[in-house]
């Protein structure tokens, strides 16, 4: 967990994971082992975040929404929908 990030009540973070700087992770957030969490993104509450995914910079992730397992989060994108195991979404 670096500088400036915000981990609200609640929230479950898994073993070996990257939360870069300034991120918000809010309440009864729950990120699976071996994700990384890029600079900048929003988590909004009761997401969850599948092992083995990452969250691109700048990302803004809805109140809950899943995301499935080895996701990978373009840069910027604002998930509205939940996202199926193993989906690469582009901004």
């Amino acid at each position: 967990i670096l500088h400036g990030v915000v981990v609200n009540a609640g929230a479950r973070i898994g073993r070996d994971c990257i939360i870069n700087n300034q991120a918000l992770i809010e309440h009864d957030v729950m990120i699976g082992d071996h994700c990384h969490i890029a600079t900048g993104v929003i988590i909004n509450g009761e997401v969850k975040v599948g092992e083995g995914s990452f969250i691109g910079s700048g990302v803004v992730i809805n109140n809950c929404i899943k995301i499935g397992r080895n996701c990978v989060i373009g840069s910027g994108s604002v998930i509205k929908t939940n996202i199926p195991d193993s989906q690469l979404v582009k901004n």
